[in-house]
């Protein structure tokens, strides 16, 4: 090795604790990158891989009933490159001991071979047979949380009748990778699933022979789907088509990309924050390390080494502590997205879900952790380079202390001698306070920004679960039905109070802003189910108009006042323009809401009851359970307690996880800013250290000068870091929401508490333990030093 190269090796060493705290710093950035773009390149990359390998439609739409032989007509549509028509029908199954409805979507399927489109893949078993019409394939994640396998058997209610599934396969579908029940807003593998079933058995379970009531189809490259889907619903308007959707309104896809969005969202705000923290604190580290090595540079320089050859060794103490940041990180990262991509496939239904890391990431990884490290030590290098011999081997001058500002308001408060030292000391290096209170401070605001999801997801489910939804159970029907089934609703013993609901699938279009959506309507002095907007406030329906939701509003662009033209999917496909009444900021979806005498003048059918909205007696809850699972004209029932307890779950898994993953992130921005700080004010005062001891001042006193400047800069950054964690937090709950979810930003005194504490926690610990080489300082060797 080089002279240069040894010397390298042996600062390196010498400072390990300090490029260690650096590398902390700068594997958290590669880790959090490498994780987060690592899990998002293998869901998006496993999704496409699914998507072509089992055709996955590209347009969908649905129909009252319309015969088979519409497919070729639809085929035939410029741009269309396949079409496949289906049946898609929901059942009531029983099983024994349970008086939970659960529910099933049965799709048809050829029982000579899979489908073109939406294709099953099979994970046991065999595809339903024609000469048997109980034979079903069952989705995989319903099938393990209900224990059932290959051979088990089901009695379930199709249509009205009674019929005997035999469990023949186990498998999954592209179209169905988020399944969820109609009325939910997470899955619910106990009490949802999906089957499929032979075409010909479903067709006579529905009286459909030769007919369908869904469509799929895909595009030939560089076709316009609106134009595809504008002659679709044309061609599937008398047959009761309820309007075409593209790929990125369908429900699984939706879902799947919202969680793309949010990794994407990640790799973009948290890496930043802990590169410009390694920036600052390779600048300090290296700047105090030339300073301190004038003499060798000198000496150095005048045996003949050249400038470069000066700032490329500097240079190279960074890039080396960038590499190992990049080893550590890259393992960490790995392994984090690795338990990240697990937890992905506990939600999301795929064939194959592996966490694999290209070699690309890694690379980007690397990048930024090196170009992080070369930007700070530009300024180290830079005065490096331009040392003299003569100069650098001269001592720099000692630093002069005069009675100044800071002395005068010290005195005036009436400060000891440690306390002048220690504020004497953060004037007379004003810059690396700043740096050191920044550092802390954005350590305090990540980990505010990242808590205070607990408290966005506390209101969120406050404001969703307890006080827009104040029913017990949600009883669809199988269509919409008259004031009559309210009345058989309410005869039932248990049943307190029972509202009706509907939901209507409309088209909104403000020029050439088109949104598909659904209209919701509840009765005007309705209890069970109100309208909250995010400041907790319940807005009562308009008597006339519409209701929009805030992002509905603005992907429209509309305001109060304004009209929109409402073009009803599927029905008479009745159209009118409504004015928007009032406009509501609410968490959930991107809705319409209207008053029932507004909903009926659009739908025209006299049926203004699509659900029903029931409130009961706990005490009769498994009596009504089971009488409503028995109920031909009930499609499914949807209890808000384990619907809770499902969202409660998803997000202390999902969200505890990130949490943990982040307070270690943040931990590590504190502990390296501090440790360095501290081991710079060491080496810088240990000369003024062991002159206090000599002159009689205790351990405990010597030690308050170095941990009083460090508990005072971390104090100032505490407040900091609140005012940017505020601003963090508002960032990152708007780029984590999203058309399905919109977080609120509602943080609490906790969250502010629990950061500064922790923050504190990091910076005590680690300020202690530099604290320790105080109590262990050889006062002969430090005075010893050239003056």
């Amino acid at each position: 090795m080089r002279s240069l190269d040894l010397k390298l090796v042996r600062d390196l060493w010498h400072l390990r604790g300090q490029a260690i705290a650096i590398a902390l710093v700068l594997a958290a950035a590669t880790a959090t990158f490498v994780m987060s773009l690592g899990v998002h390149r293998s869901l998006a990359e496993t999704r496409d891989a699914y998507y072509a390998r089992n055709h996955f439609g590209d347009i969908f739409v649905g129909m009252t009933r319309a015969p088979r032989s519409v497919v070729d007509r639809i085929a035939a549509i410029p741009g269309v490159r396949r079409a496949e028509g289906g049946i898609q029908q929901y059942a009531t199954l029983n099983f024994p001991r349970r008086v939970v409805p659960v529910r099933a979507l049965l799709n048809a399927v050829e029982p000579d071979g899979p489908n073109h489109l939406n294709q099953v893949t099979l994970r046991q078993g065999r595809l339903p047979r024609a000469s048997d019409p109980g034979e079903v394939v069952a989705d995989e994640a319903f099938a393990k949380a209900n224990g059932l396998a290959v051979g088990s058997q089901i009695e379930a209610l199709i249509y009205g009748r009674k019929q005997n599934l035999r469990i023949v396969g186990i498998g999954l579908a592209p179209n169905f990778i988020y399944a969820l029940a109609p009325g939910d807003i997470i899955p619910d593998d106990e009490r949802f699933g999906v089957f499929w079933i032979g075409r010909k058995a479903l067709e006579a379970a529905t009286d459909r022979t030769e007919a369908i009531n869904s469509l799929s189809l895909t595009l030939e490259r560089g076709a316009s789907g609106s134009d595809v889907i504008h002659a679709l619903d044309s061609i599937l308007a008398p047959f009761g088509g309820s309007g075409a959707y593209g790929r990125k309104d369908h429900l699984s896809h939706a879902f799947l990309d919202n969680e793309l969005m949010q990794l994407s969202a990640m790799t973009r705000v948290i890496p930043p924050v802990f590169l410009l923290v390694a920036v600052f604190l390779v600048y300090i580290v290296l700047g105090r390390m030339i300073r301190t090595e004038r003499t060798q540079i000198g000496l150095i320089k005048a045996f003949g080494y050249s400038d470069w050859a000066i700032g490329r060794h500097y240079l190279k103490f960074a890039l080396a502590i960038a590499l190992l940041a990049t080893v550590m990180g890259t393992a960490a990262g790995i392994w984090m997205g690795d338990a990240m991509t697990r937890l992905y496939a506990q939600y999301y239904r795929f064939p194959f879900l592996y966490y694999r890391i290209s070699l690309s990431v890694i690379v980007a990884a690397a990048a930024l952790s090196f170009a992080a490290a070369a930007l700070g030590a530009i300024g180290g290098v830079r005065s490096a380079v331009r040392l003299t011999p003569a100069v650098a081997m001269s001592p720099p001058p000692p630093p002069a202390y005069r009675a100044g500002t800071v002395e005068r308001l010290g005195k005036a408060a009436g400060f000891s001698a440690i306390g002048h030292m220690i504020v004497r000391h953060i004037a007379r290096w004003p810059g690396r306070a700043v740096i050191t209170v920044s550092g802390v401070a954005l350590s305090g605001g990540l980990l505010f920004a990242t808590t205070q999801f607990i408290d966005s997801s506390r209101t969120m489910i406050d404001s969703f679960f307890f006080r827009a939804q104040r029913q017990d159970l949600t009883v669809t029907f199988t269509e919409p039905r008259n004031a009559s089934a309210l009345y058989a609703l309410a005869q039932v013993p248990g049943v307190l109070r029972v509202e009706p609901t509907r939901a209507v699938s409309v088209k909104l279009s403000n020029g050439k802003r088109i949104e598909r959506t659904a209209i919701e309507s509840l009765p005007a002095n309705s209890q069970l189910g109100l309208r909250i907007d995010r400041h907790g406030n319940a807005v009562a329906l308009p008597a006339s108009g519409l209701m929009l939701s805030s992002q509905l509003a603005s992907k429209l662009a509309v305001r109060i006042g304004d009209r929109v033209d409402v073009e009803m999917l599927g029905g008479r496909r009745t159209q009118r323009s409504l004015p928007v009444a009032s406009i509501v900021d609410e968490f959930v979806g991107a809705r319409a809401y209207s008053s029932e005498q507004t909903l009926e003048s659009i739908t025209r059918d006299a049926s203004p009851v699509g659900a029903a909205l029931v409130r009961i007696d706990p005490s009769a809850r498994d009596s009504i359970l089971t009488r409503l699972r028995d109920a031909p004209m009930i499609l499914g029932v949807t209890e808000k307690a384990a619907a809770l307890v499902k969202f409660r779950a998803m997000i202390d898994d999902n969200m505890l996880t990130m949490i943990a993953f982040y307070v270690a992130f943040a931990s590590a921005i504190a502990v390296g800013v501090v440790y360095n700080s501290a081991r710079i004010l060491f080496s810088e005062r240990a000369h003024e250290l062991a002159t206090l001891r000599v002159l009689g001042y205790f351990r405990s006193e010597v030690g308050l000068v170095l941990l009083g400047e460090l508990g005072l800069l971390v104090a100032a950054s505490l407040p900091i870091g609140c005012f940017v964690g505020y601003g963090m937090g508002q960032l990152m709950t708007a780029m984590f929401s999203s058309d399905l979810f919109r977080l609120p930003f509602a943080p609490s005194r906790a969250s502010y508490g629990w950061s500064s504490v922790i923050v504190l926690i990091a910076a005590m610990t680690t300020a202690l333990t530099v604290a320790r080489r105080v109590q262990k300082l050889d006062m002969v060797r430090v005075l010893k030093g050239r003056e």
